[in-house]
C-alpha cells in the first residue's frame, strides 16, 4: 500500500497576493477603495481587506492609514482606563493575573406601594 498526497491545484480565485504591488497601489493614491483594487487584482473583497491588514493598513474617512496611534491617542486611552480604575470601589476590585473585574453584589431595589405616587411624584387627592 503506497500513499501518495499531493496537493492537486484547487479551480477558483487565488489567496494570495502580491503585497508589494498593493503597496504600490496604495502609494500611487490613497484615496483608492477597496472595489477598484479588487477589480484589479480580479480577487474576492475580503482577501484585499486581510492583505491590508497583513501590510498594516486600514481605511479610514475613505482614505487608506497606517493604522498607528498617536502619542496623544494614547495618552487618552491611559487617562481613560485610569479614570475608570479610579471610579470603582476599591473593594470591588479582584486583581488577578493583571486582569480586573469588578464585582458588584449589591442590588438597588424600589417598592411603589400605590402606582404613581413615589414613582412619578403624583399627588393623589384624599377627597
Amino acid at each position: 500500500m503506497n500513499f501518495v498526497f499531493e496537493d492537486k491545484p484547487l479551480s477558483g480565485s487565488p489567496i494570495e497576493i502580491d503585497c508589494d504591488q498593493l503597496k504600490q497601489i496604495i502609494d500611487h493614491g490613497r484615496n483608492v477603495s477597496t472595489w477598484t483594487i479588487v477589480l484589479e487584482f480580479d480577487l474576492c473583497q475580503k482577501i484585499i481587506v486581510n492583505a491590508l491588514k497583513h501590510i498594516n493598513l486600514t481605511f479610514k474617512f475613505n482614505r487608506c492609514v497606517p493604522h498607528e496611534l498617536t502619542s496623544e491617542n494614547k495618552i487618552k486611552r491611559k487617562a481613560a482606563c485610569l479614570a475608570l480604575l479610579r471610579d470603582q470601589r476599591e473593594d470591588n476590585i479582584l486583581d488577578s493575573d493583571e486582569k480586573w473585574m469588578y464585582c458588584n453584589t449589591s442590588r438597588k431595589r424600589r417598592v411603589v406601594s400605590t402606582w404613581g405616587i413615589k414613582m412619578f411624584g403624583c399627588k393623589m387627592n384624599a377627597n
